[in-house]
Protein backbone atom coordinates (compact mmCIF):
# COMPACT_ATOMS: atom_id res chain seq x y z
CA UNK A 1 0.00 0.00 0.00
CA UNK A 2 1.31 3.69 -1.05
CA UNK A 3 2.25 6.20 1.45
CA UNK A 4 2.30 4.05 4.66
CA UNK A 5 3.34 5.65 7.63
CA UNK A 6 4.47 4.48 10.62
CA UNK A 7 4.46 6.07 14.19
CA UNK A 8 5.24 3.22 17.30
CA UNK A 9 3.03 0.43 17.11
CA UNK A 10 0.71 2.34 14.78
CA UNK A 11 0.29 1.48 11.11
CA UNK A 12 -1.52 4.25 8.70
CA UNK A 13 -2.41 4.87 5.04
CA UNK A 14 -2.82 8.76 3.53
CA UNK A 15 -5.65 6.95 1.54
CA UNK A 16 -7.59 3.81 1.38
CA UNK A 17 -10.54 1.86 0.61
CA UNK A 18 -12.94 2.47 4.20
CA UNK A 19 -14.01 -1.32 3.95
CA UNK A 20 -10.05 -2.54 4.80
CA UNK A 21 -9.79 0.22 7.06
CA UNK A 22 -9.98 0.19 10.50
CA UNK A 23 -10.94 3.76 11.70
CA UNK A 24 -8.62 6.98 11.31
CA UNK A 25 -6.14 8.47 13.20
CA UNK A 26 -7.35 12.32 14.48
CA UNK A 27 -5.07 14.58 15.78
CA UNK A 28 -5.66 18.54 16.30
CA UNK A 29 -4.70 21.32 18.27
CA UNK A 30 -6.77 24.24 20.03
CA UNK A 31 -3.71 26.59 21.35
CA UNK A 32 -3.98 30.14 22.36
CA UNK A 33 -7.68 30.16 21.08
CA UNK A 34 -10.16 33.23 21.09
CA UNK A 35 -13.09 33.13 18.58
CA UNK A 36 -16.39 35.22 18.74
CA UNK A 37 -19.19 33.79 19.91
CA UNK A 38 -21.54 34.48 17.22
CA UNK A 39 -19.22 33.40 14.32
CA UNK A 40 -18.90 30.02 16.10
CA UNK A 41 -22.47 29.19 16.63
CA UNK A 42 -22.80 29.84 12.51
CA UNK A 43 -19.80 27.82 11.55
CA UNK A 44 -21.26 25.54 14.05
CA UNK A 45 -24.98 25.97 12.15
CA UNK A 46 -22.84 25.64 8.82
CA UNK A 47 -21.49 22.08 9.83
CA UNK A 48 -24.23 21.26 11.37
CA UNK A 49 -21.95 20.33 14.54
CA UNK A 50 -23.83 20.94 18.32
CA UNK A 51 -23.18 24.01 19.48
CA UNK A 52 -22.94 24.74 23.21
CA UNK A 53 -21.53 28.49 23.62
CA UNK A 54 -22.39 28.32 27.18
CA UNK A 55 -22.88 31.88 29.31
CA UNK A 56 -21.19 34.97 28.75
CA UNK A 57 -17.51 34.88 30.48
CA UNK A 58 -17.58 36.15 34.28
CA UNK A 59 -16.15 39.91 34.73
CA UNK A 60 -14.06 38.45 36.91
CA UNK A 61 -12.23 35.65 34.46
CA UNK A 62 -12.48 38.22 31.61
CA UNK A 63 -10.25 40.62 33.85
CA UNK A 64 -8.02 38.24 35.30
CA UNK A 65 -7.45 36.22 31.61
CA UNK A 66 -7.57 40.40 29.59
CA UNK A 67 -4.90 41.46 31.98
CA UNK A 68 -2.53 38.50 31.68
CA UNK A 69 -2.42 38.91 28.32
CA UNK A 70 -0.50 42.09 28.71
CA UNK A 71 3.22 40.84 28.76
CA UNK A 72 6.04 42.39 26.81
CA UNK A 73 9.71 41.31 27.00
CA UNK A 74 11.76 45.14 25.78
CA UNK A 75 15.40 44.11 25.14
CA UNK A 76 17.16 47.78 25.41
CA UNK A 77 20.66 48.35 24.30
CA UNK A 78 22.34 52.28 25.48
CA UNK A 79 25.83 53.44 25.99
CA UNK A 80 26.77 49.81 25.41
CA UNK A 81 25.12 48.39 28.09
CA UNK A 82 22.33 46.22 27.15
CA UNK A 83 19.23 45.54 29.36
CA UNK A 84 16.02 43.39 29.48
CA UNK A 85 12.64 44.68 30.75
CA UNK A 86 9.28 42.88 31.20
CA UNK A 87 6.00 44.52 31.29
CA UNK A 88 3.24 42.63 32.73
CA UNK A 89 0.23 42.50 35.52
CA UNK A 90 0.67 41.29 38.78
CA UNK A 91 -2.01 40.96 41.58
CA UNK A 92 -2.95 43.70 43.93
CA UNK A 93 -5.43 44.12 46.47
CA UNK A 94 -8.78 43.47 45.55
CA UNK A 95 -12.39 43.85 47.36
CA UNK A 96 -15.77 41.95 46.54
CA UNK A 97 -16.70 45.10 44.00
CA UNK A 98 -13.70 45.65 42.28
CA UNK A 99 -11.09 43.78 40.46
CA UNK A 100 -7.75 45.40 40.50
CA UNK A 101 -4.06 44.57 39.28
CA UNK A 102 -0.90 46.41 38.74
CA UNK A 103 0.85 46.73 35.66
CA UNK A 104 4.76 46.65 36.45
CA UNK A 105 8.22 47.14 34.83
CA UNK A 106 10.78 44.29 35.86
CA UNK A 107 14.52 44.77 35.14
CA UNK A 108 16.29 42.00 34.32
CA UNK A 109 19.94 40.94 34.71
CA UNK A 110 20.43 42.75 37.99
CA UNK A 111 21.75 41.08 40.92
CA UNK A 112 18.22 41.67 42.57
CA UNK A 113 15.55 41.81 40.01
CA UNK A 114 14.23 45.70 39.92
CA UNK A 115 10.23 46.19 40.19
CA UNK A 116 8.31 49.44 38.99
CA UNK A 117 4.89 49.86 39.20
CA UNK A 118 3.68 51.67 35.57
CA UNK A 119 -0.52 52.15 36.66
CA UNK A 120 -3.45 50.56 38.22
CA UNK A 121 -6.03 49.15 36.44
CA UNK A 122 -9.43 48.19 37.87
CA UNK A 123 -13.09 46.67 36.95
CA UNK A 124 -15.87 48.53 39.41
CA UNK A 125 -18.35 45.95 39.07
CA UNK A 126 -21.19 48.33 40.56
CA UNK A 127 -21.08 50.79 37.50
CA UNK A 128 -18.98 48.52 35.04
CA UNK A 129 -16.40 51.07 34.57
CA UNK A 130 -12.87 50.27 33.67
CA UNK A 131 -10.04 52.16 35.06
CA UNK A 132 -6.12 52.94 34.31
CA UNK A 133 -5.43 54.99 37.30
CA UNK A 134 -2.04 56.16 38.39
CA UNK A 135 -0.29 56.02 35.01
CA UNK A 136 3.78 56.71 35.54
CA UNK A 137 4.96 57.83 32.17
CA UNK A 138 8.20 55.61 31.29
CA UNK A 139 10.66 55.59 28.45
CA UNK A 140 11.03 52.06 27.98
CA UNK A 141 7.06 50.97 28.22
CA UNK A 142 4.34 52.24 26.45
CA UNK A 143 1.93 52.79 29.47
CA UNK A 144 -1.02 53.76 27.56
CA UNK A 145 -0.53 51.53 24.63
CA UNK A 146 -0.48 48.49 27.68
CA UNK A 147 -3.51 49.78 29.37
CA UNK A 148 -5.52 50.08 25.77
CA UNK A 149 -4.97 46.34 24.78
CA UNK A 150 -6.26 45.58 28.54
CA UNK A 151 -9.06 47.32 28.37
CA UNK A 152 -10.01 46.10 24.57
CA UNK A 153 -8.84 42.49 25.78
CA UNK A 154 -11.22 42.58 28.54
CA UNK A 155 -14.34 43.36 25.81
CA UNK A 156 -12.76 40.87 23.63
CA UNK A 157 -13.06 37.53 26.21
CA UNK A 158 -16.67 38.41 27.56
CA UNK A 159 -17.94 38.02 23.98
CA UNK A 160 -15.57 35.42 22.79
CA UNK A 161 -15.35 31.70 23.18
CA UNK A 162 -12.55 30.65 24.78
CA UNK A 163 -9.97 27.23 24.72
CA UNK A 164 -11.93 25.50 27.04
CA UNK A 165 -15.06 26.42 25.72
CA UNK A 166 -14.22 25.22 22.30
CA UNK A 167 -12.87 21.94 23.81
CA UNK A 168 -16.17 21.23 24.91
CA UNK A 169 -17.82 21.62 21.55
CA UNK A 170 -15.13 19.46 20.11
CA UNK A 171 -15.35 16.82 22.67
CA UNK A 172 -19.34 16.46 22.61
CA UNK A 173 -19.12 15.80 18.40
CA UNK A 174 -16.02 13.39 18.92
CA UNK A 175 -18.74 11.79 21.63
CA UNK A 176 -21.02 11.78 19.17
CA UNK A 177 -18.77 9.77 16.29
CA UNK A 178 -18.30 7.50 19.35
CA UNK A 179 -14.01 8.52 18.96
CA UNK A 180 -12.08 6.96 21.58
CA UNK A 181 -9.36 8.99 23.32
CA UNK A 182 -5.91 7.61 22.77
CA UNK A 183 -3.61 7.77 25.77
CA UNK A 184 -0.84 9.84 24.40
CA UNK A 185 -0.78 13.00 25.07
CA UNK A 186 -2.19 16.13 23.45
CA UNK A 187 -5.97 15.52 21.08
CA UNK A 188 -5.71 12.32 19.63
CA UNK A 189 -8.56 9.84 18.86
CA UNK A 190 -9.72 7.09 16.99
CA UNK A 191 -12.09 6.92 14.96
CA UNK A 192 -14.15 3.90 13.83
CA UNK A 193 -14.74 3.45 10.27
CA UNK A 194 -18.16 3.80 10.46
CA UNK A 195 -18.06 7.62 10.63
CA UNK A 196 -15.05 8.00 8.90
CA UNK A 197 -16.82 10.57 6.84
CA UNK A 198 -17.69 12.66 9.80
CA UNK A 199 -13.54 13.32 10.28
CA UNK A 200 -13.67 15.37 7.57
CA UNK A 201 -16.38 17.96 9.02
CA UNK A 202 -14.25 17.94 12.03
CA UNK A 203 -11.00 18.82 10.09
CA UNK A 204 -13.14 21.48 8.05
CA UNK A 205 -14.80 23.32 11.09
CA UNK A 206 -11.15 23.03 12.80
CA UNK A 207 -9.91 24.34 9.51
CA UNK A 208 -12.22 27.57 9.42
CA UNK A 209 -11.94 27.88 13.33
CA UNK A 210 -8.39 28.66 13.05
CA UNK A 211 -9.15 31.50 10.34
CA UNK A 212 -11.75 32.91 13.39
CA UNK A 213 -9.17 32.95 16.10
CA UNK A 214 -8.74 36.10 17.24
CA UNK A 215 -5.10 34.79 18.39
CA UNK A 216 -2.31 34.51 16.04
CA UNK A 217 -1.73 30.93 17.15
CA UNK A 218 -2.62 28.46 13.64
CA UNK A 219 -5.03 25.67 14.75
CA UNK A 220 -3.54 22.60 13.66
CA UNK A 221 -6.27 19.66 12.09
CA UNK A 222 -4.80 16.34 10.44
CA UNK A 223 -5.51 12.67 10.26
CA UNK A 224 -4.77 9.52 8.37
CA UNK A 225 -6.12 5.90 7.94
CA UNK A 226 -5.40 3.09 10.69
CA UNK A 227 -5.04 -0.48 8.51
CA UNK A 228 -7.50 -2.60 10.01
CA UNK A 229 -4.85 -5.94 10.66
CA UNK A 230 -4.42 -7.83 13.92
CA UNK A 231 -2.07 -5.75 15.13
CA UNK A 232 -3.79 -2.57 15.17
CA UNK A 233 -7.04 -4.35 16.27
CA UNK A 234 -5.08 -5.43 19.22
CA UNK A 235 -3.39 -1.74 19.49
CA UNK A 236 -7.40 -0.50 19.73
CA UNK A 237 -8.25 -2.59 22.10
CA UNK A 238 -6.11 -1.33 24.40
CA UNK A 239 -6.85 2.22 23.73
CA UNK A 240 -10.29 1.29 24.13
CA UNK A 241 -9.85 -0.46 27.93
CA UNK A 242 -8.03 2.28 28.68
CA UNK A 243 -10.18 4.93 27.78
CA UNK A 244 -13.36 3.41 28.61
CA UNK A 245 -12.20 2.61 32.19
CA UNK A 246 -11.71 6.22 32.57
CA UNK A 247 -15.06 6.68 31.51
CA UNK A 248 -16.62 3.98 33.80
CA UNK A 249 -14.79 5.04 37.14
CA UNK A 250 -16.41 8.45 36.14
CA UNK A 251 -20.00 7.06 35.25
CA UNK A 252 -19.98 5.07 38.58
CA UNK A 253 -19.10 7.99 40.86
CA UNK A 254 -22.11 10.27 39.05
CA UNK A 255 -24.75 7.35 39.00
CA UNK A 256 -23.58 6.70 42.22
CA UNK A 257 -24.02 10.44 44.25
CA UNK A 258 -27.31 10.49 42.92
CA UNK A 259 -28.48 7.37 44.25
CA UNK A 260 -26.82 8.05 47.52
CA UNK A 261 -28.44 11.21 48.75
CA UNK A 262 -31.62 9.79 46.86
CA UNK A 263 -32.03 12.51 43.51
CA UNK A 264 -35.55 13.92 43.14
CA UNK A 265 -35.06 14.91 39.69
CA UNK A 266 -36.11 12.43 37.40
CA UNK A 267 -34.81 13.85 34.53
CA UNK A 268 -31.56 13.88 35.76
CA UNK A 269 -31.95 10.63 36.34
CA UNK A 270 -32.88 9.50 33.23
CA UNK A 271 -29.95 11.54 30.95
CA UNK A 272 -27.49 9.47 33.20
CA UNK A 273 -29.52 6.10 32.72
CA UNK A 274 -29.38 6.75 29.02
CA UNK A 275 -25.17 7.93 29.22
CA UNK A 276 -25.09 4.85 30.46
CA UNK A 277 -26.88 3.09 27.83
CA UNK A 278 -24.59 5.29 25.48
CA UNK A 279 -21.74 3.41 27.01
CA UNK A 280 -22.78 -0.02 26.56
CA UNK A 281 -23.86 0.88 23.30
CA UNK A 282 -20.31 1.94 21.88
CA UNK A 283 -18.71 -1.31 23.30
CA UNK A 284 -21.35 -3.47 21.25
CA UNK A 285 -20.59 -1.20 18.43
CA UNK A 286 -16.59 -1.65 18.90
CA UNK A 287 -16.60 -5.24 19.13
CA UNK A 288 -18.36 -5.44 16.16
CA UNK A 289 -14.98 -3.04 14.40
CA UNK A 290 -12.50 -5.00 16.40
CA UNK A 291 -14.10 -8.22 15.81
CA UNK A 292 -13.47 -9.34 19.38
CA UNK A 293 -15.13 -9.85 22.38
CA UNK A 294 -14.67 -6.67 24.70
CA UNK A 295 -14.80 -8.99 28.10
CA UNK A 296 -11.91 -7.16 29.72
CA UNK A 297 -14.20 -4.85 31.33
CA UNK A 298 -17.56 -7.07 32.42
CA UNK A 299 -17.09 -6.96 35.83
CA UNK A 300 -17.23 -3.17 35.77
CA UNK A 301 -20.20 -3.10 32.65
CA UNK A 302 -22.17 -5.40 35.42
CA UNK A 303 -21.63 -2.87 37.80
CA UNK A 304 -22.22 0.28 35.69
CA UNK A 305 -25.06 -1.71 34.23
CA UNK A 306 -26.85 -2.54 37.33
CA UNK A 307 -26.61 1.75 38.36
CA UNK A 308 -28.00 2.43 35.39
CA UNK A 309 -31.25 0.07 36.30
CA UNK A 310 -31.34 1.88 39.39
CA UNK A 311 -31.63 5.07 38.04
CA UNK A 312 -34.17 4.20 35.87
CA UNK A 313 -36.64 2.70 38.43
CA UNK A 314 -35.91 5.43 40.82
CA UNK A 315 -37.08 8.04 38.14
CA UNK A 316 -40.21 5.89 37.44
CA UNK A 317 -40.99 5.68 41.19
CA UNK A 318 -40.63 9.58 41.23
CA UNK A 319 -42.83 10.07 37.99
CA UNK A 320 -45.37 7.85 39.65
CA UNK A 321 -45.57 9.25 43.27
CA UNK A 322 -45.63 13.29 41.28
CA UNK A 323 -48.63 11.99 38.64
CA UNK A 324 -50.69 10.28 41.93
Amino acid sequence: MDNIFNMRDFIGAAEGDKDHMLGKFLYFSLANLLVEKDALAKLCEDLDIPYSGGKRLSVSDAFRSATGDIQERIPVTRMGESHIYLAYCRDNKRTSDILSRELVKETLNQRTNQYEKLANISYDKRDGSFRCENLVLDDVVDVRKCCRQAEELFELYQRCANRKQVEGICANFLRSIEATKLSINGYLYFVPRTFIEKVDTFEEFIGLLSGLNQKEAPLMVNSFYIIDDEKQRGKMTEEFYAAVRKEIAEYQERADYFIQPGCQSPAVLERWALKIQGLEERKRHYEQVLRRELDGLDDEFGTLKFMGQELQNRAKDIRFQKAA
